[in-house]
């Protein structure tokens, strides 16, 4: 989890209690409404007072950033688990399917946050940054093992995930996304599956 760290002083256990409390209610409002979330109701939701909220994110640009930091940081750790799996190419494909959960749940975030992706020295760019060279290394195992094609880039299966998240965002069919990304996979991967 991504906390505000001060070089003059840590955090007291509280004030990490409220942020990390503060940070899970913002993620449950984000999933539910995107970045329209009412301040005050996830303050409500944390237990504390819409001053704690302000005090650890002044705007709700600030929360929305924090949310995607710790969900990227997530993300970066599940990639890093699964990075001694057995299977490299079930490691590869179930860091995918968290991608495509979190790139639904990340578009609906606002812009400026996915803006932000793409410019260098920003904090989200260089998380998400993180988070793909950690997704990479998953991708060069089931390369090196043969069941992933060599000239796949993690970029661009990425940009294939991000993608099937978009044009699903109020598709009616709440299984087409999940088809769509089988889909990807059946063509990134070198052998038929024998399942």
């Amino acid at each position: 989890m991504n906390e505000p760290t001060s070089v003059n002083r840590p955090m007291r256990a509280d004030a990490q209690r409220n942020y990390a409390s503060l940070l899970n209610a913002a993620r449950v409002a984000v999933s539910e409404r995107g970045a329209d979330i009412v301040l005050e109701d996830v303050a409500r939701s944390a237990g504390v007072a819409i001053g704690t909220l302000y005090r650890h994110f002044p705007t709700r640009q600030d929360l929305l950033e924090a949310v995607f930091l710790d969900e990227t940081s997530e993300l970066k750790a599940h990639a890093e688990e699964l990075a001694s799996a057995p299977v490299p190419f079930d490691a590869l494909i179930s860091w995918l399917r968290l991608q495509m959960d979190f790139a639904a749940r990340g578009r609906s975030m606002g812009a400026t946050i996915m803006a932000a992706k793409h410019v260098p020295g920003t904090r989200i760019y260089d998380a998400n940054k993180v988070m793909h060279e950690a997704g990479e290394v998953l991708l060069l195992r089931a390369q090196a093992a043969e069941q992933i094609r060599t000239d796949v880039h993690i970029l661009d299966v990425m940009r294939l995930v991000y993608g099937i998240a978009m044009v699903n965002e109020h598709a009616s069919d709440p299984d087409g996304a999940n088809r769509m990304l089988d889909l990807v996979i059946a063509g990134i991967r070198t052998k038929p599956s024998r399942d």
